[in-house]
């Protein structure tokens, strides 16, 4: 006997595995896209929640900012060790990675290239050279106000600049620096 259940427009019985009710013709099962945007609509929420907001990246800017920077120095073994001709191992590069992510470091790099992030803003990022001599890093910087963002909008390539950061992480043997801000 086949299994049934009610109609939640008509309470006429339709079998379980029914798409459409055949009294009233409602539909029973929610289609494939339907789902597909319900799950769509839910991962942009999480997404929009789990942003941070401007009063936390500013108190997050403030906090590196008044931080002391660590004795890592962005040439040496450290350059060597991330470089693209290094004799360094993979395993050797993650040990190092979870030692130095978190540390706040004061560096001066040569400029490879300057991206604005989103339309507004004053969000920046910057990628440097790395060489034997500097460890590339891509460096998220926020300007402080317009007149540095243009200054920041006028480097060229290999300009040297001078950035206060935190390493967030390594990606493809580049440090990754954020909440970071440039002293001209």
């Amino acid at each position: 006997m086949a299994k049934l259940k009610k109609c939640k427009s008509c309470d006429a019985e339709v079998a379980k595995g029914a798409k459409q009710c055949p009294s009233c013709g409602q539909k029973l099962k929610m289609g494939f896209m339907a789902k597909l945007g319900i799950v769509i609509v839910a991962i942009i929420a999480v997404v929009i929640i789990s942003m941070p907001s401007s009063e936390e990246i500013e108190k997050k800017l403030a906090e590196v900012e008044a931080a002391t920077p660590s004795n890592l120095d962005a040439g040496g073994s450290l350059a060597s060790m991330f470089s693209f001709v290094s004799d360094s191992t993979d395993i050797q590069r993650e040990n190092k990675e979870k030692e130095i992510v978190g540390a706040i470091v004061e560096w001066r790099l040569p400029v490879y290239e300057v991206k604005k992030l989103g339309d507004s803003g004053l969000k920046y990022k910057i990628q440097t050279s790395g060489n034997r001599n500097n460890v590339g890093t891509f460096v998220t910087i926020t300007a402080r106000d317009a007149n540095e963002a243009k200054k920041i909008e006028g480097l060229s390539a290999d300009d040297m600049i001078n950035i206060k950061g935190e390493i967030t992480g390594i990606f493809m043997r580049n440090m990754t620096i954020e909440h970071a801000r440039i002293n001209f």
